[in-house]
């Protein structure tokens, strides 16, 4: 059993789109103190092409009274025999301030450092502020609503350098249906302040397992747009993934 478990962990496979989605990554707790997760992926297929991918995610959350912090790292990489063909990761910091006890209104600050070579993004850097609602805080049930913005620098490959800010807003519902089974659901939509016809919009939809307290398997569906025309870059991707998470 070990092993089998083992080798599950493993075979996690890891994918990113262009919007980081930060909301399933929070770690659900209200317990003080340090909590994590770590996921790790090793795929090796041998056929007409050698493939191998290597993948990690870490999740370390902080909270204390009215004070969390929230640091995630994420990265893939892909080869086959004579050549890398994605390279793609990001680092994530966020602190959050609840205004009352209640955690209904809560300030947000966050940083982030990303790059895809899928995506033809070199380097992206986003600095950003925001207020975050919880609408509906049940003991089963929460449903959220933030709304900021953000500065971003960007680099991408073959199409120049961008600086420009951006309106961050985003909506996710959280349920646990049964002991074992829960959803998360969560959009985002990121205009350019000046060019609100210029966009980025994310839905990710996650169905989880728990199998112990520790152990969670997870069924995801990803899909990302973005408006803007860049050569050899599709506008609109989608992915499923399967995950299994250890939290500790």
């Amino acid at each position: 059993m070990r092993f089998f478990i083992f080798t599950l962990i493993l075979f996690t496979q890891l994918v990113y789109g262009q919007i980081v989605n930060i909301e399933n990554m929070r770690l659900a707790t209200k317990k003080e103190g340090l909590t994590g997760s770590v996921d790790l992926s090793l795929n090796f297929t041998m056929n007409t092409v050698q493939f191998l991918q290597i993948g990690d995610r870490v999740r370390l959350a902080y909270s204390k009274h009215r004070h969390y912090v929230l640091l995630l790292t994420d990265h893939s990489f892909m080869q086959t025999k004579d050549v890398s063909i994605v390279n793609l990761g990001f680092e994530h910091l966020r602190y959050n301030y609840a205004f009352k006890d209640s955690g209904a209104v809560i300030l947000e600050v966050f940083e982030q450092a990303q790059f895809n070579k899928i995506q033809k993004i070199n380097l992206r850097l986003l600095a950003g502020t925001g207020l975050r609602f919880h609408l509906l805080d049940k003991e089963h049930y929460q449903l959220n609503l933030g709304t900021g913005f953000m500065a971003e620098y960007e680099e991408l490959i073959d199409y120049g350098i961008s600086n420009d800010i951006l309106s961050n807003s985003y909506v996710s519902f959280d349920g646990q249906f049964t002991e074992h089974v829960g959803m998360n659901v969560i959009t985002y939509f990121q205009p350019k302040l000046i060019d609100f016809g210029n966009y980025r919009v994310a839905n990710e939809t996650q169905l989880r397992f728990i199998i112990n307290k520790h152990l969670t398997y997870r069924v995801i569906y990803s899909l990302s747009h973005d408006s803007r025309d860049i050569p050899d870059v599709r506008k609109t991707n989608y992915t499923f993934r399967n995950a299994l998470s250890f939290t500790f």
